[in-house]
């Protein structure tokens, strides 16, 4: 009867069925049938209609909204909410479960479909709840595979404004060093590297991370991330901060762990001498300091350089060392004087 065709019923049996169902709305929604029903009358009702549906059904949408079936009555009802008091109805329901929504593989598109309420409402009918709680619970959502994913798409939203952006991007800053190193996480702070366009983003992240070098440079996703850093010409106070980290830290161990590391560590390193972001005169003197840590490695371990990867940086720093030397013309011949 509810749906779309040829025969649809007059506006008032339409009005007569609806309000018979509206104390059964409910249950309808995680039907398997009964949820189509609920989406039939959120599309087609008459605004008060509307308003008491929603009435019914915002106190439970949290709940609904990670149902198999519920979940797509609750998304339809979000997306014909009408400004004003419908939407103020499902934010004040959903506002305080919008971190688990979003770790959640159905709720979370419960969450995004709240987006289209715009950040330019007033503040208790827009989308800056969605915000709110991804700043105030960052770290557990951006580790979660669904709620990372969210995350990105609501970032990437055309209905998020600049400041919403920077607020979870302050957020991602502050939760960086474990962030980077997170298969979910590590989304996000590529994002905050390559998209956000975030100016000084590269210089905040590289004090966030410097701390934690010797470990970020010897995983296979934090050493991506501390490439990014290394190998960019925007912000060569950041790139420099690693670098004199890494290869100038007071404390030697640290580039003598990442160069013990065969698989990631070496890597970077070989990266570094390899990126087109740093000059020859700075790359000389990197090798130099990478041929004495490569020296007392060998000494240390009483073996030559057996593994591809070192022999491989063995040979980059010999060649780039080679090629620093200062290059003379020739003696001119005297002339003898008579």
């Amino acid at each position: 009867m509810l749906d779309s065709g040829a025969n649809l019923p007059r506006d008032d049996e339409f009005d007569r069925a609806a309000r018979e169902l509206l104390p059964h709305t409910v249950e309808l929604c995680t039907d398997y049938v009964g949820n189509v029903l609920i989406q039939r009358l959120a599309e087609r009702a008459a605004s008060a209609l509307r308003l008491a549906l929603v009435q019914r059904v915002a106190p439970h949408m949290a709940t609904i909204g990670v149902h198999k079936n519920g979940t797509w009555a609750v998304q339809k009802l979000i997306d014909c909410a009408e400004p004003g008091e419908q939407r103020r109805l499902i934010v004040s329901h959903l506002r305080a479960f919008v971190p688990q929504l979003l770790l959640d593989q159905l709720g979370n598109y419960v969450v995004q479909g709240c987006l289209k309420f715009g950040c330019t409402a007033a503040n208790d009918e827009s989308n800056q709840f969605v915000f709110d709680a991804i700043h105030a619970r960052c770290l557990e959502v951006a580790q979660g595979r669904f709620g990372a994913r969210a995350m990105r798409t609501c970032l990437e939203s055309t209905s998020a404004s600049r400041l919403q952006q920077k607020l979870v991007a302050v957020a991602l800053v502050t939760n960086a060093a474990t962030l980077a190193t997170n298969p979910n996480g590590h989304l996000l702070i590529t994002w905050l590297l390559d998209a956000s366009r975030f100016q000084g983003r590269m210089r905040v992240l590289a004090h966030q991370l410097a701390p934690h070098l010797r470990y970020l440079a010897t995983h296979k996703l934090g050493a991506a991330a501390i490439g990014k850093l290394v190998d960019q010409a925007f912000e060569p106070d950041a790139r420099d901060l690693i670098l004199n980290t890494l290869f100038f830290n007071p404390d030697p161990s640290v580039l003598d762990d990442v160069l013990a590391d065969h698989v990631q560590g070496v890597q970077v390193v070989l990266r570094v001498l390899q990126g087109s972001a740093i000059g020859d005169a700075e790359k000389a003197r990197i090798a130099d300091r990478v041929r004495s840590a490569l020296d007392s490695y060998r000494r240390s371990s009483g073996s030559g350089t057996t593994n591809a990867a070192m022999q491989r940086l063995s040979d980059l720093v010999a060649s780039t060392l080679a090629h620093s030397q200062p290059v003379y013309p020739p003696a001119m011949p005297s002339v003898a004087h008579r």
